[in-house]
């Protein structure tokens, strides 16, 4: 860490000890209604003790953009995190915004092959600087992980061995067409005499002249009674039972030149017959034997892998997808969230057992992904909403609340008064209803030109801007309601004059609030966010110039994300991902629980950072948020 960036701690530490708890996605009207209901009683306790208040979520209330603000305790103008996905400035095209290879890798040494997420300082960095010992688990955006003498294990941004944000695999004998969404994972096999050969796929094997898949042999013996098979993977037989999980299984590929690359996956076995279907997880990074560096120190992961076994290590592991694509059913899905979540707990405690004095922070993630998948069962209005179906998993989501007071009331057994606690969600949950194809109001509007419309079969309507005149386009949308314009001398192509910029800009934000669903005749935008009057920092620059606020129940489409421009504005969102956040942040704040008294009854996510150095007694660095104390 930089000199300059260095602090010192010049007060008595009003605490030895500070603990944070990030529950992903957590919302205040769930979490107080449970709470008066007398279901959550450690979270009613804490509440109680200290303060329980909303927590003002970042703009846009994307969880990369949350977490890395509250690590900071800055806006994304400082942290330079600004969407799950941004723009390539040379050629439009969609970049992921969670991790980045480093295009100048090229002599194979782990420590270059990606960079670092955050721009500037993470409290961490500050506490671990003054041998303040820091503990931090699963946070997101930290990978890279930047070396300090904080020890971190990173989170959300790590991806597969495959250098992917992690695709499932689905070994099945039934004839899945090509159009079929998935239908990339798909792996078709036969069966012979009760047998299957087929392979699991690893990273590429460069090669002089082109590039293949390293494979490992997976070998099926469907047994007699249908009920259960045996695999052999490497000479290893595992058996696996119709409607269950195995175990984490180590799959090492041959890269050629005598080297060789560790992943560890995971099946689920849905069925035997009349068609075969095997699940596979993608293939993650092996805590045991990384494939490229996860933690800091890079030891770290091995540690907990040695102490705990194999666990997921991609950074976003619970499979929405497969579900969503019918390749796992909701039990499945459950199971998989318990285990993940079981998984974070155990290395919490592993800390915690030994955690005498310093900094301890982890993260819950599943508790988002819950409700993403089973926010329908809360909403009769959603165009999903099923009776049966609400009220056969309508339990799911007040599950996964019970689960975490029953956590937080075994973490505050070990709360002392030389203990400060801080629970918090990065941003709470509302329903998605409708989606919005931001391209083809632009489109509508004049702000941007079409070489033709997307085709019927089209799924994806023209993605990575495929029918754009951008000689005839003024602004274009990317990310989960980001909008870009086609300015001159930035873009490759564009037409936008600089004093042209602010009239336009007025233009686009009049227009979206006024954009009404001719469904229901409801505005479908709450807010429209010019960013040069939302962010400050260095990292401004490469920000979207436009923010979309979106009112409740609406969204960017998936198609906006990539690019697209589907031929109508609205449609019903038809997917199992039925909740959401990334609407207005006004609509979708976080909480914060603490077993002191706060300051101010309106705190914000950045004001984390600055509370847990002022409970070390260290002074304020440059930060946006304000202490809590």
């Amino acid at each position: 860490m930089a000199k300059e960036n260095s602090i010192k701690a010049i007060d008595t530490p009003k605490f030895k000890r500070v603990i944070l708890i990030g529950m992903d996605g957590l919302d205040p009207k769930v979490l107080s209604g449970l709470m008066k209901q007398g279901v959550l009683p450690n979270f009613s306790k804490l509440g109680q003790t200290g303060s329980y208040f909303p927590l003002a979520t970042s703009n846009p209330a994307q969880s990369p953009v949350a977490w890395a603000s509250i690590a900071t305790g800055n806006n994304p103008g400082y942290h330079g995190v600004f969407d799950f996905l941004t723009r390539r400035v040379t050629d439009y095209m969609p970049e992921l915004g969670v991790f980045r290879i480093n295009p100048k890798h090229i002599f194979g040494k782990r420590e270059a092959m990606f960079l670092q997420m955050i721009h500037g300082n993470s409290f961490w960095d500050y506490t671990s600087d003054n041998n303040i010992p820091s503990v931090i688990l699963k946070w997101p955006m930290t990978f890279q992980p930047k070396v300090n003498k904080a020890k971190l294990y990173a989170g959300l941004g790590v991806p597969d061995i495959k250098g992917g944000l992690g695709k499932y695999t689905f070994y099945t004998t039934k004839d899945i067409p090509k159009n079929e969404e998935g239908f990339e994972k798909i792996v078709r096999v036969k069966i012979e005499g009760n047998k299957i050969k087929t392979h699991i796929s690893g990273p590429n094997i460069v090669k002089m002249t082109a590039r293949e898949e390293a494979l490992v042999e997976l070998n099926v013996n469907i047994l007699p009674d249908g009920s259960k098979i045996e695999m052999d993977i490497e000479g290893k037989k595992i058996a696996l039972n119709s409607g269950a999980w195995s175990g984490w299984i180590e799959v090492k590929f041959k890269l050629g030149l005598m080297k060789t690359v560790s992943g560890i996956v995971k099946f689920y076995l849905n069925r035997t017959g009349p068609e075969f279907e095997l699940y596979m997880t993608a293939v993650q990074v092996n805590p045991k034997d990384p494939a490229f560096i996860i933690s800091n120190p890079d030891d770290y992961i091995r540690e907990l892998a040695n102490e705990l076994g194999c666990f997921y290590t991609l950074g976003m592991p619970e499979d929405t997808k497969a579900l969503e694509e019918g390749r796992i059913d909701e039990e499945a899905f459950i199971s998989m969230c318990d285990e993940i979540i079981a998984e974070q707990e155990k290395m919490l405690w592993y800390e915690l057992n030994k955690f005498k004095e310093g900094l301890l922070a982890a993260a819950f993630f599943s508790t988002d992904r819950l409700q993403h998948v089973f926010w329908v069962t809360k909403d009769p209005l959603h165009p999903l909403y099923n009776k049966e179906y609400a009220e056969k998993y309508g339990h799911v989501i007040e599950d996964c609340y019970r689960k975490m007071d029953r956590i937080l009331g075994d973490v505050m057994r070990h709360v002392d008064d030389k203990t400060a606690i801080m629970v918090f969600s990065d941003h709470g949950f509302s329903t998605f209803r409708r989606v919005v194809h931001l391209n083809s109001w632009l489109s509508e509007n004049g702000f941007m030109k079409l070489t033709q419309p997307a085709g019927k079969d089209d799924k994806d309507a023209g993605a990575l801007f495929q029918y754009v005149d951008w000689k005839n386009t003024s602004a274009y949308a990317l990310g989960f309601g980001s909008i870009y314009l086609n300015m001159k001398g930035r873009e490759k192509h564009g037409i936008v004059e600089q004093g042209q910029a602010g009239s336009l800009l007025e233009n686009i934000s009049d227009k979206l609030l006024k954009l009404t669903d001719p469904k229901n005749g409801q505005p479908a935008v709450k807010n429209v966010y010019k960013t040069g009057s939302t962010y400050s920092g260095t990292e401004t620059a490469k920000a979207p110039d436009i923010i979309v606020g979106f009112n409740e129940g609406y969204r960017a489409s998936w198609q906006t994300a990539v690019g697209g421009a589907p031929a109508e504005i609205f449609g019903d969102n038809l997917k199992k991902w039925s909740g959401d956040h990334i609407m207005d942040p006004s609509i979708v704040p976080g909480i914060l629980l603490t077993n002191f008294r706060i300051n101010t009854e309106s705190p914000s996510l950045m004001d984390i950072a600055p509370a847990v150095l002022s409970c070390f007694g260290m002074p304020q660095p440059k930060m946006e948020g304000k202490t809590l104390l």
